[in-house]
């Protein structure tokens, strides 16, 4: 199998892995190949691998808001917290699909840039909340991101802009796709520092309160359409 040469190559591949070691609710049985690709190409080259075995795939990104069964989960599951690097382009934060969200609104706040606020609590990722069109207090992804890169099931790079993203209540274009998110660019405003962390610190302790960070959460598993 492709899968498996792969394996061989350090391509940062494991064999019948619980995925209980990964998700926050302590959940799920053994995932039949699972990956951790550190970059585009390897997430690109573990797809076509998948696709040459006739592999099933389904993508987590910090798997911060998923229940899985005690079966597992058959094919590849790929996580993508090693993909997580977070960049200033003006007033636009580019952030991978690995990186929390609650640290790209920080990245943000810390530049002194306004429009991520609501997410301080937020404990997924930024492909998740590409994906879900995550929100709290009053925002939602869609009120930031400017540009959505992902990567096609067939191996192909794309380029979403905000409206053909089709963003609704906690819906995306990619879950009709099963387009893996890649990236995602926040437009931004600017703003003052001291108010925008203040702000977020304030969010972070309600939504601590209201829902102890200790206890797990939970949601659903990003899987590939069939």
């Amino acid at each position: 199998m492709k899968i498996d040469s792969l394996i061989k190559q350090n391509y940062n591949i494991s064999k019948q892995i619980p995925l209980s070691r990964y998700t926050f609710t302590k959940t799920g049985g053994e995932a039949e190949y699972l990956a951790f690709p550190k970059n585009l190409e390897q997430l690109q080259m573990l797809v076509a691998a998948a696709n040459e075995d006739g592999l099933d795939i389904t993508v987590i990104g910090n798997a911060s808001n998923l229940i899985i069964s005690d079966k597992g989960i058959a094919g590849l599951v790929i996580i993508l917290t090693d993909m997580n690097e977070i960049k200033l382009d003006g007033d636009t934060v580019e952030a991978q699909a690995g990186a929390t969200i609650v640290k790209t609104a920080f990245f943000a706040a810390n530049h002194g840039l306004s429009g991520l606020e609501f997410a301080a609590g937020i404990p997924g990722s930024v492909g998740g909340a590409v994906f879900m069109n995550a929100g709290a207090y009053g925002g939602e992804s869609e009120q930031a991101i400017s540009e959505v890169t992902v990567l096609t099931r067939s191996g192909e790079i794309k380029h979403y802009s905000l409206d053909e993203m089709h963003f609704s209540y906690r819906h995306s274009l990619v879950q009709e796709t099963g387009d893996i998110v890649v990236s995602a660019r926040f437009k931004l405003e600017q703003g003052d520092k001291l108010k925008i962390l203040d702000e977020m610190n304030y969010l972070n302790a309600l939504r601590a309160y209201k829902q102890p960070l200790e206890y797990p959460s939970c949601g659903s598993v990003f899987k590939r359409p069939t």
